[in-house]
């Protein structure tokens, strides 16, 4: 029995060696036009690059190895393989074939201890394409992707999670290799970031008062009280929607200092994947969510730090009630960018100092810039004008004259209203009076937000 035993086990060792060796032959005829494949589908900004190159790389493998012309004419063995189906007599053979080679690929592929050598083996001739095809950046976009769906529990696309499942079986020791490979790939194209230091978040934690990962979560973290009483709304001459010019009343509130940016947002959507891009119920926006993201979890490179725009109405509502805030009224936000004056512009010498206080048409250089960069208000609060429209609370229409307490616009409508101006507008749409309507559904590339809230002083 012991000698059984033993024959055995040095028969599957052999087998293994074997399959192992066969498959690195394999690796090494088809390694060039898969490394070419799998760069081109990456720059060309396919969502599953190394699904089309595996499919390429099969169809490959198919003609060369088992002398077919097309995809269909494996069909019967796919068919038998998956569903049990019958083959006639002429195809059993070479369905057979077409099973070692799928098994073949399926174990050795799973097992990190013989592809992680493999791919090390090639990774100079990977780096050489990357470089030849200028797809550096394109690249980390990619590992940006694997590595947040790994750490998202797989909780990305669904092709996306089939194919790790299918590849990995989702071992965890498989898992951690091709998470290493991935973070190592990084490394190696951009060397000269390995010695930068961090983003500098912590610099806007100064300036916004940032919630970091790790602290513990305080409402009022990055905002400002602002004091309850007077103050003037509207103006005296100017268009149908903003007048008239009078004395409202508002109780005192919090609002945040900056508006809300791609940074911030991230922080929350790692934890609620609710709000993200692929799972944020279309009926709540116009199909625009959040387009300017790459994905569920990654923001556009490099503009973690400016506000984050594209969202809908409900999104931006959503997102502070869920922090314990809300959306501010629009007397509320006015209050805030007039800054205690009753002028134009909410500083002395009107439009001539405004590039001082907000990023427009003039100084923007048709870009979004980073939060809190210009001067904020005496309140502390920065980029009321400008950078980025903002969504407040009320559904819009004409002031009523007789709301004068803590006003707020009509009970229904099917418009909400935004404040504040963007990078692309001119100067005079920079104006504290200035109001504009849109669908609450609308998410647009120059709109964002800010979260106000009600607590003690």
């Amino acid at each position: 029995m012991l000698a059984l035993s033993l024959i055995l086990l040095l028969l599957t060792v052999a087998l293994v060696w074997a399959s192992e060796k066969l498959f690195s032959r394999l690796v090494e005829e088809f390694y060039v036009p898969v490394i070419q494949d799998f760069i081109s589908f990456v720059n060309k900004g396919e969502r599953y690059p190394l699904i089309h190159t595996i499919s390429e790389l099969r169809l490959r493998v198919f003609k060369n190895k088992l002398g077919i012309n097309k995809a269909e004419e494996t069909k019967a063995c796919s068919d038998r393989r998956n569903f049990g189906k019958e083959v006639s007599e002429e195809q059993k053979v070479f369905c057979s074939r077409y099973d070692e080679l799928i098994d073949l690929a399926r174990s050795q592929i799973s097992i990190s201890k013989v592809f992680e050598p493999l791919y090390l083996n090639y990774e100079p001739e990977l780096l050489r394409e990357i470089e030849k095809q200028k797809a550096r950046d394109a690249l980390r976009i990619w590992i940006r992707q694997k590595l947040n769906c790994l750490d998202d529990h797989f909780r990305c696309g669904r092709d996306e999670r089939a194919m790790l499942k299918r590849v990995t079986g989702f071992d965890e020791e498989t898992l951690a290799s091709y998470r290493r490979l991935l973070i190592n790939l990084d490394k190696k194209l951009f060397p000269e970031e390995q010695i930068l230091p961090p983003v500098q978040a912590m610099d806007l934690e100064t300036q916004c008062d940032f919630v970091q990962k790790g602290k513990t979560y305080d409402v009022k973290q990055g905002m400002v009280y602002i004091g309850g009483g007077p103050f003037t709304m509207g103006t005296e001459e100017g268009p149908e929607n903003e007048i008239p010019k009078r004395e409202v009343h508002v109780d005192g509130f919090w609002i945040d200092r900056c508006e809300v940016t791609n940074y911030q947002y991230l922080l929350y959507l790692g934890k609620d994947p609710f709000l993200r891009k692929s799972t944020f119920p279309r009926k709540f926006h116009d199909g625009n969510y959040l387009k300017n993201w790459m994905d569920d979890l990654m923001p556009p490179m490099g503009e973690e730090l400016k506000p984050v725009v594209n969202v809908s109405w409900y999104a931006a509502r959503y997102y502070c009630n869920a922090l314990g805030k809300r959306l501010p009224s629009e007397a509320e936000w006015e209050k805030v960018a007039r800054d205690q004056t009753e002028g134009e512009y909410p500083f002395e010498g009107g439009a001539e100092f405004l590039p001082d206080y907000g990023w427009f048409r003039d100084n923007s250089g048709g870009l979004i810039h980073i939060a809190a960069e210009k001067t904020p208000n005496s309140y502390g609060v920065y980029d009321t004008l400008g950078n980025a429209w903002e969504w407040v609370f009320d559904h819009y229409g004409f002031y009523r004259l007789q709301n004068k307490d803590n006003p707020q616009g009509p009970k229904t409508g099917a418009y909400r209203v935004l404040r504040g101006g963007a990078w692309n507008d001119p100067a005079e749409y920079l104006r504290p009076a200035l109001r504009r309507d849109t669908l609450p559904q609308s998410t647009r590339f120059n709109v964002g937000f800010r979260c106000a809230a009600d607590l003690p002083e």
